[in-house]
C-alpha cells in the first residue's frame, strides 16, 4: 500500500461489504459530514445513516451505511455498521430511502414514547379514585 493512500474496510455483522484504497473518504458522521485525507489525525466517530464516498484516482465508490463507527489510524479506516449497500449516483436516493425506512428508529421511539405517556396518564388516573 502506498503511504499516500487510505486502506478502507466496511463491514456489517453479516459480511465485508467493501475493501479498497482511497485518496479521500467522505463520512456521514453523527456530528455532520467528515472528510478524511491520507495522514489525517487518528479519529473514532459515530456514523449516521448516509453515504460513505470513497474516491481514488480511478473511480468513486458510494456505500450507503446505517449507523455504526469509524476508526481511522495510520491511514487505515475501519467502518463497522448495521447495514451497508454499495450503490451509485443514480440509485443512491432510493437506497437511502430504503435504509431510512428500515432503520430509522425515531418512529419507533415516538410510538414507544406515546405508549409510555398513555400508561403514565392511566396510572395517574388510578390514583384519583
Amino acid at each position: 500500500m502506498s503511504e499516500k493512500k487510505i486502506k478502507i474496510s466496511i463491514v456489517t455483522p453479516e459480511q465485508k461489504v467493501f475493501e479498497g484504497e482511497a485518496d479521500y473518504i467522505g463520512i456521514p458522521s453523527a456530528g455532520g459530514g467528515l472528510g478524511i485525507l491520507p495522514n489525517h489525525l487518528p479519529i473514532i466517530c459515530f456514523l449516521d445513516i448516509g453515504i460513505v464516498k470513497v474516491i481514488n484516482e480511478k473511480d468513486t465508490n458510494l456505500i450507503a451505511v446505517c449507523r455504526g463507527y469509524l476508526q481511522f489510524v495510520r491511514n487505515i479506516a475501519n467502518i463497522i455498521t448495521e447495514s451497508a449497500i454499495v450503490t451509485d449516483e443514480e440509485n443512491k436516493s432510493e437506497v437511502m430511502d430504503e435504509l431510512h425506512k428500515k432503520y430509522n428508529i425515531s418512529h419507533e421511539i415516538t410510538e414507544e414514547t406515546k405508549k409510555i405517556v398513555q400508561a403514565t396518564a392511566a396510572l395517574k388516573n388510578l390514583g384519583r379514585f
